[in-house]
């Protein structure tokens, strides 16, 4: 995905080898690290990662950075470890509250770590380190699109409310199985813009197709995945209901939506992170997606439907976590950090002439 992406950019791209650190829960660090299901796969990948070292050394060199910028996860750590070898700086961005293993292990000698929620909020980085920049805002957020284009555009009526409901790009069976559930009610009181995720939308097909007629059908809306249409949706939504990640909540911030976030507390240890923050902000409305019950969903959908000025609290509250110039703040970062590089190269050593 990302060779079409970057391709698609027009910039040089190179690939490296890289592998994962696989970690089941269990009673003690030996059970993880021993693990029967993730030995193997662990040990695999072991080579991987050090194959990865030696291909990042060998495309930094050739590339001659002034400076690299990581995102975080696996296929960073072997860039990261070549950089530093090089001692060319290096600037981590973290999306999340919560780090992976990744970001954790290389923070210790990034020049700078770029977050996405206020610094106050994390605390495996070191907190001079710290630079509260925000998220960079996906391609088409800026675009000044009215709700009632919107609603033409998605084929909406524009007398009844909308509701947006969104499981990430693979989906959430729990989120997607509550809504099929709840869905012969909230169709009596809005519409419904359904994502479930491309791996989800047949099953949510057939799941429907088994419970028979379906009151108001035609204020349904389901879709696998929305691409250009993402904006138009959001835009259109009087309501969100999601996962709570770092991409769409900044999403949600940048457009003030008002937000209930349904992350899993039993998988997804970052977005429950994520969730208590905007929790903890008066920023959205959480509920437990391991917990998830129908009725719950049905009537937190409901209230906040109609009670308009709870809707304009949860906005006034999620927008502060917006940072429209987030692009540029971390260009800067980048940057600073770049010239720190080139001032650490031209530093005379002892014995030179001055």
């Amino acid at each position: 995905m990302e060779a079409r992406i970057v391709a698609a950019s027009k910039l040089k791209f190179a690939s490296i080898q890289a592998g994962k650190f696989r970690r089941y829960h269990s009673a003690s660090a030996l059970g993880k690290l021993f693990n029967p299901k993730t030995l193997g796969p662990n040990l695999r990948d072991a080579g991987r990662a050090v194959a990865g070292v030696a291909g990042a050394l060998k495309i930094l060199r050739s590339f001659k950075p002034d400076v690299v910028f990581l995102k975080g996860g696996y296929v960073c750590v072997p860039v990261g470890l070549a950089a530093r070898i090089l001692r060319i700086p290096y600037v981590i961005h973290e999306s999340d509250v919560s780090p992976g293993m990744a970001n954790r292990m290389l923070g210790r000698w990034a020049e700078k770590i770029a977050v996405a929620f206020p610094a106050k909020s994390y605390h495996d980085f070191p907190a001079d380190k710290l630079i509260y920049t925000g998220s960079p805002a996906r391609r088409g957020m800026d675009e000044d699109i009215t709700r009632e284009q919107a609603l033409e555009k998605l084929e909406l009526d524009p007398k009844l409310p909308v509701l947006l409901v969104m499981g990430g790009s693979s989906g959430a069976a729990q989120i997607n199985d509550a809504i099929v559930q709840a869905l012969p009610e909230l169709l009596t009181v809005c519409q419904v813009i359904h994502v479930t995720g491309e791996r989800e939308h047949e099953r949510v097909m057939f799941e429907l197709r088994r419970q028979g007629e379906l009151p108001h059908r035609e204020r349904y809306h389901s879709y696998g995945f929305l691409m250009a249409e993402y904006v138009h949706a959001l835009v259109a939504a009087d309501v969100v209901i999601t996962r709570a990640g770092a991409n769409t909540i900044n999403d949600l911030a940048t457009l003030k939506k008002p937000t209930v976030l349904i992350p899993n507390y039993e998988m997804a240890g970052h977005q429950v992170e994520n969730a208590k923050v905007l929790s903890r902000a008066g920023a959205a409305r959480v509920l437990d997606g391991s917990k998830l019950r129908t009725a719950v969903l049905v009537g937190e959908v409901k209230y906040l439907l109609t009670d308009r000025e709870e809707q304009g609290r949860l906005s006034a509250a999620i927008s502060q976590f917006a940072k429209p110039d987030a692009a540029v703040e971390l260009a800067q970062v980048i940057l600073d950090a770049g010239r720190v590089g080139e001032s650490t190269e031209q530093e005379p050593n002892e014995g030179d002439a001055e």
